[in-house]
């Protein structure tokens, strides 16, 4: 009888999980497609390549649930406002001609995509979820995959200490904010 009650739960989980599978490919389908339209929109069909980075982690996350799943979609959300953000503000001094072409002879500011993704970050983790089983730190690393699958696709139109920059400084500022956030908690809890 004890057998026949553990097959049945295992049947029964695996339909269950695999029904969980099910729903987050169809989710991550969904984001692929909308980031998919902005990128061929905003930077072009040579970015597509990194989709998959995208699908991997959307399925990894929603298949994962709660907090994962939380943070990483406020993750692509913030993702997006980085496909979006024009060339014009993470090279404001490049000439529009050359910044078209993204030619070698246009200038980089690494600097200023640093500030941009630090300004990211910082308002990213405003927006971190909360949970009171204290899986903080699966909320920031959920959040940092979202972000992260969807800023490496802007990333891939610019110089190479541009896309260090930008993805760098959302890295710095999720983790800074999300450290301070930790500490201010901790001594909240100790006062």
């Amino acid at each position: 009888m004890d057998s026949s009650w553990n097959t049945t739960y295992r049947a029964a989980r695996r339909q269950y999980e695999l029904g969980r599978l099910r729903d987050a490919v169809a989710r991550a389908a969904v984001v692929v497609l909308l980031v998919a339209a902005v990128t061929g929109f905003t930077i072009g069909k040579s970015a597509l390549v990194w989709l998959p980075l995208t699908f991997a982690v959307a399925v990894f996350t929603e298949w994962q649930g709660r907090v994962w799943m939380k943070g990483a979609r406020r993750g692509l959300g913030a993702g997006f406002v980085a496909l979006v953000l024009p060339l014009s503000i993470l090279r404001p001094c490049c000439a529009a001609d050359r910044m078209a072409a993204l030619s070698a002879s246009c200038c980089t500011m690494p600097s200023v995509c640093w500030v941009a993704g630090g300004a990211l970050g910082l308002a990213l983790s405003v927006v971190l979820p909360k949970d009171a089983g204290g899986r903080r730190w699966e909320a920031a690393l959920g959040t940092l995959l979202g972000v992260t699958s969807v800023t490496v696709v802007r990333c891939s139109g610019l110089f190479l200490a541009e896309a260090a920059g930008l993805l760098g400084g959302v890295l710095a500022g999720v983790i800074a904010a999300s450290l301070a956030r930790a500490l201010l908690d901790r001594t909240r809890l100790t006062v």
